[in-house]
């Protein structure tokens, strides 16, 4: 599974889980509609199965079990009867309990994983990581604006222990359609921990688009609003490692039903390493030799 397919079906699983439809995934992916077809249905099913909320039929079935034991309550049992008893209603709810919770970490073991813990980077000047962006050509070019907005940056470090490292962009709103090919523009320069990262999400509030041809504003959509690419790349104390997210605006549809949908690009996107004495934040980070 490539890093774009798996972006792709980790923006789906997230929208799913907001409660939109499989058809509504596959209509924004066309290409990848047959590979993620079953694989969302596959989610859905595991979902659905491992529901605590019970069917109609198990509520009328309690119900009757309910009333059946108001009525034998008249009839009281003796001492070794309620002993035995107890132990095979708490043997039962035992039993029940330990299923439900290994249907649940199996569950989130291997369809949703553990989330790993979450450390705040704060701002510096002389930081050993700068966060940059750019723009991968596509359909900007009919725009004379593309104003981009993000609430903040996520990267994953691994080792040990997984961590989500987050901080927000000294600069959150900038215009993509300024950014085109080779051209950057940095968002944040900071400290971040040593160490290997391998994904990078970007949790964008808004977009907006105007068109060169009408000056019209016109929707660009999020097909999530948390975008990721998958990118190993290593942070040092003796360097400065600067990471390029290139994000375009891709055009879908027809003539009559045109969609404009922001995406990262992640084979344009990554990492390098300068040395401390370069001011790494005007170097354009593509073509991370660390993928």
């Amino acid at each position: 599974m490539d890093n774009e397919f798996e972006r792709i079906l980790d923006e789906c699983i997230d929208r799913l889980n907001r409660g939109e439809s499989i058809e509504a995934c596959l209509k924004d992916y066309p290409e990848q509609a047959n590979e993620l077809a079953p694989l969302l249905q596959a989610i859905t099913q595991t979902q659905q199965s491992c529901s605590f909320v019970p069917s109609p039929d198990a509520k009328r079935a309690a119900r009757q079990t309910f009333f059946a034991a108001l009525e034998k309550k008249r009839v009281q049992p003796s001492f070794w009867q309620k002993v035995f008893g107890r132990r095979l209603v708490w043997a039962t709810v035992a039993a029940v309990v330990v299923i439900a919770l290994g249907a649940y970490f199996t569950l989130r073991t291997t369809v949703f994983p553990s989330i790993p813990t979450n450390t705040i980077a704060s701002p510096a000047p002389d930081g050993n990581f700068a966060f940059l962006v750019s723009d991968d050509v596509n359909a900007i070019a009919e725009f004379s604006e593309v104003n981009v907005t993000i609430e903040k940056v996520a990267l994953l470090k691994i080792g040990d222990s997984s961590e989500w490292i987050e901080f927000m962009p000294e600069t959150k709103t900038f215009d993509l359609s300024k950014l085109p090919g080779e051209t950057t523009q940095e968002l944040w320069r900071g400290d971040i921990p040593v160490g290997q990262y391998t994904k990078v999400v970007i949790y964008v509030s808004e977009v907006n688009g105007i068109l060169k041809s009408t000056g019209e504003i016109t929707e660009i959509k999020l097909p999530s609003n948390k975008l990721q690419i998958n990118s190993s790349f290593e942070v040092s104390s003796d360097a400065v490692t600067s990471f390029t997210y290139d994000l375009t605006v891709i055009k879908t549809g027809n003539e009559h039903n045109v969609k404009y949908i922001l995406k990262p690009q992640a084979g344009e996107s990554g990492a390098i390493q300068l040395p401390l004495t370069t001011n790494g934040t005007k170097d354009k980070g593509k073509g991370n030799s660390n993928k």
